[in-house]
């Protein structure tokens, strides 16, 4: 999530001779400061700017109270642009903005005051090189290719003497180069937590990668007296309470992790039971599958012998029944002859003739009954 930024502004590199150390800045509209606790309380936010040049990067001693007292005064808003350019050009190594940074971040303040604060801290870095060319980026945080601190690192260990204004290479030290590198990644990630809202995972993962990357040391009396000597134990105590935070929640995710991992392995556990199982059934089916292919192949066969010999019987049959009904039509027709002939005789008188007749084709139908009788398959 992002917040207003103030108005836009025109951002015109600063021009002069940049000195190779802060120069100590007399502010031209004085602060009042408080004996008793040593706090300044700047009486304008020009006044606030000279004041922070003037400590040429140490720790400001603002009292919350006083920032909130501050007003935007739109017609103060040219001279303090003007102010902060002439200003920068005495702080060719960037260590004030940081310093202004933290303490307007120390009292989490949000107001009309902090965005034009935030404004002319965005005046500051367009004096300075390394933000030369850079400057769409950091006041537009939706501009593409996003401005990060990795390219304003490479920027700060790219940048030549030549550009900050020194007259020898002896003038800009490595010692020098890191501290201005190491001042600018703090400035625009302070930045972009003040204006753009950034998360203090988002501030931390910058400082690490670009700031807080010393090797690991491993001599635990070394590790101690380093932690020991450490000015800032509040500072420690953040950042000890937030990887506390850290290691907290990879801990509950971690142990989420084993959880879901566990039931995920009963889940696969139970699965290869059940595929045990089904593989088992279908071995048992493809089994009975394949007998019943056989059976139904044998009957199959079966049927077909079958009805490739019902074909020859029902041939032998209609044979056979066409010679039985020949033999009956001949012998019956025989037989009608004669009991015409009996008839006949009968008719005329002859009864002993008709009786012959009549027993000859009685004797004949009956053994053609008998025959049929005795007839087996349909064979005769």
């Amino acid at each position: 999530m992002t917040t207003d930024s103030g108005p836009n502004i025109d951002l015109p590199a600063a021009s002069g001779e940049i000195v190779r150390e802060v120069a100590v800045v007399t502010p031209a509209h004085p602060v009042e400061q408080d004996r008793e606790t040593k706090v300044v309380r700047p009486k304008s936010i020009l006044a606030l700017m000279e004041y922070a040049y003037s400590e040429g990067g140490r720790k400001l001693n603002l009292a919350r109270r006083d920032l909130e007292g501050l007003s935007v005064d739109k017609t103060q808003r040219d001279n303090e642009i003007e102010a902060v350019r002439r200003l920068a050009v005495s702080d060719p190594f960037l260590a004030v903005p940081p310093t202004l940074l933290a303490a307007l971040g120390e009292h989490a303040l949000n107001s009309h005051v902090v965005r034009r604060i935030l404004e002319l801290v965005l005046v500051a870095l367009a004096s300075h090189k390394i933000f030369e060319n850079k400057m769409g980026g950091l006041a537009d945080p939706s501009a593409k290719p996003a401005l990060t601190a990795d390219v304003v690192s490479a920027a700060a260990n790219d940048i030549t003497f030549e550009a900050l204004g020194l007259q020898k290479a002896s003038e800009f030290s490595a010692s020098a180069r890191e501290r201005m590198r190491v001042n600018a990644v703090t400035t625009f990630s302070l930045f972009r937590v003040l204006r753009d809202r950034w998360t203090s995972e988002q501030f931390i993962n910058d400082m690490k990668a670009f700031v807080w990357r010393a090797p690991r040391q491993r001599s635990a009396t070394k590790l101690a007296a380093t932690l020991a000597n450490a000015k800032n134990p509040q500072a420690l105590s953040q950042l000890s309470r937030y990887f506390e935070v850290l290691l907290h929640d990879s801990e509950r995710a971690a142990a989420e992790a084993r959880s879901q991992t566990n039931y995920q392995k009963r889940l696969a556990e139970e699965a290869q039971t059940l595929q045990k199982t089904l593989s088992a059934e279908l071995h048992a089916a493809k089994a009975q599958t394949a007998d019943l292919t056989a059976q139904i192949a044998e009957l199959s066969r079966r049927l077909s012998q079958e009805q490739s010999s019902r074909v020859v019987d029902k041939s032998h049959l209609v044979d056979d029944y066409e010679t039985l009904r020949t033999q009956v039509v001949r012998r019956l027709t025989a037989q009608v002859e004669l009991l015409s002939d009996g008839l006949h005789a009968l008719r005329h008188g002859s009864t002993s003739v008709a009786e012959e007749f009549v027993d000859r084709a009685l004797g004949a139908i009956d053994a053609e009954v008998k025959r049929l009788r005795n007839v087996d398959g349909g064979t005769q």
